[in-house]
C-alpha cells in the first residue's frame, strides 16, 4: 500500500490573500515572483584573464635567451606561440 506524506499546512512567510479578482491575482503573483527573484543569489562572474601584451612576453623571452635559460629552438617555438604563427621548419 502506498502512502504519500503531505504536511497539512505549509508555512508561508506572508499572508495568502483571499477573494481576489483575476487581475489582482496576476498582479499579486508577479509581486511574489519579484520578491522571490530578489532573494536568489547569483554566482560571481569568473575573473577575466588580463590580456597579455605580446611585446612584454617577447622581451621576457629575449631575456631568458640571453641568460642562457632558453635555447634558440625553444625561443623560436615560444616566440611563435606568442605571435600566433607557425615557426619555420628549416
Amino acid at each position: 500500500m502506498l502512502f504519500l506524506y503531505r504536511p497539512r499546512q505549509t508555512w508561508l512567510p506572508y499572508r495568502v490573500p483571499r477573494n481576489l479578482s483575476a487581475q489582482q491575482q496576476r498582479a499579486y503573483n508577479l509581486q511574489m515572483q519579484d520578491r522571490f527573484a530578489a532573494t536568489r543569489r547569483v554566482t560571481p562572474a569568473a575573473p577575466v584573464a588580463a590580456e597579455r601584451d605580446p611585446l612584454d612576453a617577447l622581451e621576457r623571452l629575449g631575456e631568458l635567451r640571453e641568460a642562457g635559460t632558453l635555447t634558440d629552438e625553444e625561443f623560436a617555438t615560444a616566440k611563435a606561440k606568442v605571435l600566433g604563427t607557425v615557426p619555420d621548419a628549416t
